[in-house]
């Protein structure tokens, strides 16, 4: 059932409205119980529409001569794109061009898989395997000016597209247009031929939907492109949690910081007054002695 759920979503961009999907594969079912299996398909929610993204955990080998330890599919990029290689007509190709290879079909068979043709593979690669195309730069998508925040302008590796632009009308003043002169020259960068580029659109819608929902959907937009993340739309996991630990250890040296001054403070309150004492003393010395009988009314030497 999840191998004909996947071809179906595969084919469709990689992504469909949930009620289209009951509709023609599972009508009078629920959408939780046919879309159960996580690691497959992601329940998002677009403008309000709940939509099922397919996903996987295979990634794209990019080692040359791998010996096979890495668990990636071992198969030439430009030949998943379109299914031919132009450097095997000039220089040579390095990576393999046989997708039905006995190695790369075990691994289709294990990730359920082996069901996909080239094309729709390819779509799910897209979606799922972040280093295949550049990231969207937040920092154009933040501030003014022509490259808004970003300082690498045309030179950015990653890709100057409006982000709102991905999954809803736009009429803002940056690019909308996966063709513009910067957008095109970071994805020619990545080796996407241009047949792939213009249907990038929703490919990228998908991996924002992925991306938000690995962040619970909270849709809170970055601040600043993630360290680590050129190639990737999410950035790097480890980079965010050592940023966190980084922040957490700067919170707690200013907490040490305001512990230890207080504690001074208390120290400094401790401390005796020495001129204080050496003023009470004196006056003591200064006084005559007083007998404590006397004070209390019995002492036998009264009156001498």
């Amino acid at each position: 059932m999840e191998a004909k759920i996947l071809k179906f979503i595969c084919a469709n961009q990689g992504a469909v409205d949930a009620e289209e999907l009951m509709f023609n594969l599972f009508p009078g079912q629920s959408t939780s119980e046919v879309i159960s299996n996580q690691s497959k398909f992601a329940l998002c929610s677009s403008n309000g529409q709940q939509r099922v993204v397919a996903r996987t955990s295979l990634r794209l080998c990019r080692k040359k001569g791998c010996p096979g330890s890495c668990g990636g599919l071992h198969l030439c990029k430009n030949f998943l794109y379109t299914g031919s290689c132009h450097f095997l007509q000039r220089r040579g190709c390095s990576f393999p061009h046989v997708l039905n290879s006995d190695y790369n079909q075990r691994l289709l068979i294990e990730h359920e898989l082996e069901g996909l043709s080239r094309a729709e593979l390819c779509t799910l690669l897209l979606q799922s395997d972040n280093s295949m195309l550049p990231a969207i730069c937040f920092d154009y998508n933040n501030g003014d000016g022509v490259f808004g925040r970003c300082t690498s302008g045309v030179d950015c590796e990653r890709l100057h597209i409006c982000q709102k632009y991905l999954t809803q009308s736009c009429s803002c003043s940056r690019a909308h247009d996966f063709f513009a002169p910067q957008p095109i020259k970071s994805l020619h960068n990545k080796m996407v031929p241009d047949s792939i580029i213009q249907c990038l659109k929703s490919a990228y819608a998908n991996r924002e939907a992925l991306r938000l929902h690995m962040r619970g959907g909270s849709g809170r937009a970055m601040r600043g492109n993630p360290i680590g993340a050129a190639g990737g739309q999410e950035g790097n996991g480890a980079d965010e949690q050592k940023g966190r630990q980084k922040n957490k250890n700067v919170k707690g040296k200013y907490t040490n910081y305001r512990m230890g001054r207080n504690n001074s403070s208390k120290e400094v309150k401790k401390k005796p007054n020495f001129v204080v004492l050496l003023f009470f003393f004196s006056f003591l010395l200064d006084k005559t002695e007083i007998c404590m009988y006397f004070i209390k009314g019995h002492c036998k030497h009264d009156g001498t």
